[in-house]
């Protein structure tokens, strides 16, 4: 198989490099740090929040940029220099907190680096099982009025949530970003973030453009970054959104689909 060009490539992480037990495999690992000995930076591209891609960062050892919150901050993992923020203005913020309320929903309220929640539950221990990020329990989000989250969740059960995405598309679609990430997840940023401008931002910053970029994904917020490369893989679990936009499908997150891609692809 031809290879590929590639001086850049962007890894979603959750349904993609992770693994459905949340970990990256050995192989994975040994393909990204042969990648990166080729002069390749790789890149981690993910909703989570910073402070959850980082130890994923430095079991591959990579020292690189991390692009958070779908986009919404990008900051090294060494230096802890932040290089890229845009928050949720604080309007938003509150009325996405008043509808959070009213509808009786779990919201995730993430603050520098920091989560907040109202209280404890299923939803705050699937996510902190999920991305090892404990929450801090405040009682009631309004106490947070008038800051700038990076990003805001609502987090239910999938059939609810399919119900509910429209709808906040509905309400919030014109001021905010929404998007859903994963089966629980609803996520909303700043209008202007995404994952594709944060790698564009980063790729001219590195002086790297974008036929040499090769992005790794699986899901709808992804679709913005798969746009902007040279080269597209998407995973053999990826939605067919993805899947139809891609250069390349590769196996499952389950089956090292990363690993498989980079060895045929790119090494």
């Amino acid at each position: 198989m031809a290879k590929v060009p590639c001086r850049l490539a962007a890894l979603d992480l959750d349904g993609t490099l992770l693994n459905d037990e949340h970990i990256v495999t050995d192989r994975s690992c040994n393909a990204l740090r042969k990648l990166s000995a080729q002069g390749v930076v790789v890149v981690l591209i993910s909703g989570r929040m910073h402070r959850a891609i980082k130890p994923i960062s430095d079991q591959i050892g990579l020292d690189n940029p991390i692009i958070s919150y779908n986009g919404g901050m990008v900051k090294h993992p060494r230096t802890e220099e932040v290089i890229h923020h845009t928050p949720i203005p604080a309007v938003e913020a509150t009325a996405l907190v008043e509808y959070g309320n009213e509808k009786g929903l779990h919201l995730n309220f993430c603050l520098n680096d920091q989560l907040f929640i109202r209280e404890y539950n299923q939803w705050s221990e699937l996510y902190e099982t999920r991305t090892g990020v404990p929450a801090t329990a405040v009682g009631d989000l309004h106490k947070l009025d008038g800051r700038e989250p990076t990003k805001m969740q609502i987090l239910d059960a999938p059939e609810k949530i399919d119900l509910l995405l429209s709808e906040c598309k509905a309400e919030f679609g014109g001021r905010l970003y929404v998007t859903q990430t994963q089966a629980e997840y609803i996520e909303f940023m700043n209008l202007q973030v995404s994952k594709g401008r944060a790698l564009q931002a980063l790729a001219d910053q590195l002086d790297i453009t974008n036929d040499l970029i090769v992005t790794f994904g699986d899901g709808y917020n992804d679709e913005s970054m798969m746009e902007i490369a040279g080269f597209r893989v998407a995973m053999g679990n990826s939605v067919d959104e993805i899947k139809a936009i891609a250069d390349h499908t590769t196996d499952t997150n389950q089956k090292d689909g990363v690993a498989l891609a980079v060895e045929q692809l790119l090494l």
